[in-house]
């Protein structure tokens, strides 16, 4: 068996000849192997590759970084085993010690490896998707969109299933790259906490898809654990959330914080146990909705109300745009439909209410935020929605199409002009 400290040297010399390699000709390396498989990662990326070239460069040095930091911290643990082993007051907790620095340690590589694309792409898969591991990657991905104004798709599963990414990057790509960090049960205080975490910059632009069952729906935040940090805290007191959420959730929030482990364990047990057990739940939820839309929309409807959360979402949406207007972004907000059916059910009221504070929206940001009814791009029928909420595929690039005709308009730089 070989001895670990043989390797140490061997493992130093390694990285050190890795990162002088990278430092000298990574880049040259990495636009000869774009060239290569520039074919082959269009097709497995579904187009959401900005630039092939520093898209390999950025996975050698996430690479370099990951051999660095395991290196780094296996010297740390060797080093504690040694010194350990040299006192004999700590032989008896010698295992307890190293068993809780191993954790530690294993904590402090994976949120290192949380930046990383080759980290959650380890977690990935197309079919049964992992919707936090998808959206890590592409976030990721953004700073690697260079040279062209970024649109950012954000929001819950409405805004995913109203504009197809795709289309839009075949169609302007290369003079608007869009990216869509959007995750299913999204509400006001993710939005905030999500937009804080995400490398934006000036001109960026924002576009998000609101309807009636983002103000009026049940919850107050499907994915605010991921985001939610010790920051927020007096955010969430100062806007009037503080006692809409359950102390155990924010508690599990800031230990998800602390430990990147905890911080990650939806995706792990997706990799582990695997998705249909994970998502038990929202299966049999799905099993269990009649088929019939105007049964399903009568008995939702009445759900829908402007409860206790409408006045903390409204003041969560204000500081998020005035936010994202400071780091010099524009804010395009659709006010987006459901199904006819939810829609004759529901009080025509909330309707009137959520276009009325969108409308109010477009005073705050500096100018930088604008409004648009989602029927200026077409208004939907019973048969463009595979659900009381979502659009099927041939509503969305209808819907995706008419977008794009008015970013053109109003944001895309003409052709030639960066």
């Amino acid at each position: 068996m070989i001895h670990l400290k043989r390797l140490q040297m061997p493992a130093v010399v390694l990285v050190v000849v890795s990162w002088l390699t990278y430092a000298v000709a990574g880049s040259a390396i990495s636009r000869l192997a774009a060239k290569r498989f520039n074919v082959f990662l269009a097709r497995v990326s579904g187009g959401k590759v900005a630039d092939p070239a520093l898209f390999i460069q950025g996975r050698i040095r996430e690479l370099l970084i990951l051999m660095t930091v395991a290196l780094v911290l296996g010297l740390i643990g060797t080093v504690l085993n040694r010194w350990l082993k040299r006192h004999d007051r700590w032989q008896r907790a010698h295992g307890l010690i190293m068993g809780l620095a191993g954790f530690a340690l294993l904590n402090v590589f994976v949120a290192f490896a949380g930046t990383t694309v080759l980290f959650w792409s380890a977690f990935f898969n197309k079919i049964q998707v992992d919707n936090l591991a998808q959206y890590q990657i592409k976030r990721a991905l953004m700073p690697e969109a260079q040279g062209r104004r970024r649109a950012i798709l954000i929001g819950n599963s409405q805004t995913n299933r109203s504009i197809d990414e795709v289309l839009m990057n075949e169609m302007i790509g290369k003079r608007l790259w869009t990216t869509e960090l959007t995750l299913p049960g999204t509400h006001s205080f993710d939005l905030l906490t999500e937009t804080r975490n995400m490398p934006l910059g000036h001109g960026d632009i924002i576009i998000c898809y609101l309807s009636e069952v983002f103000f009026f729906g049940n919850g107050k935040g499907g994915v605010v654990s991921e985001f939610f940090g010790f920051e927020e805290i007096p955010d969430l007191i100062k806007l009037g959330g503080w006692d809409l959420f359950t102390p155990s959730s924010i508690r599990s929030s800031l230990a998800g914080q602390i430990l990147p482990l905890y911080r990650d364990r939806s995706s792990i047990a997706h990799k582990v146990l695997g998705w249909p057990l994970i998502n038990l739940k929202q299966l049999e939820f799905d099993r269990s909705l009649e088929h019939d839309m105007e049964r399903q929309a009568a008995r939702r409807a009445p759900q829908l109300k402007a409860g206790v959360t409408y006045g903390f979402d409204q003041a969560v949406l204000t500081r998020m745009v005035d936010e994202l207007s400071a780091r010099g972004c524009d804010t395009l907000l659709i006010a987006g439909h459901v199904h006819p059916a939810l829609q004759r059910h529901m009080d025509p009221a909330l309707r009137q209410s959520m276009c009325g504070f969108l409308e109010q929206l477009q005073t705050c940001g500096n100018g930088r935020v604008t409004v648009v009814d989602g029927a200026r791009f077409f208004q939907p029928v019973s048969s463009d929605f595979v659900d009381l909420v979502h659009f099927n595929d041939d509503a969305q690039k209808r819907f995706t199409r008419k977008l794009i005709e008015y970013l053109t308009v109003t944001y895309v730089p003409p052709r030639g002009s960066l």
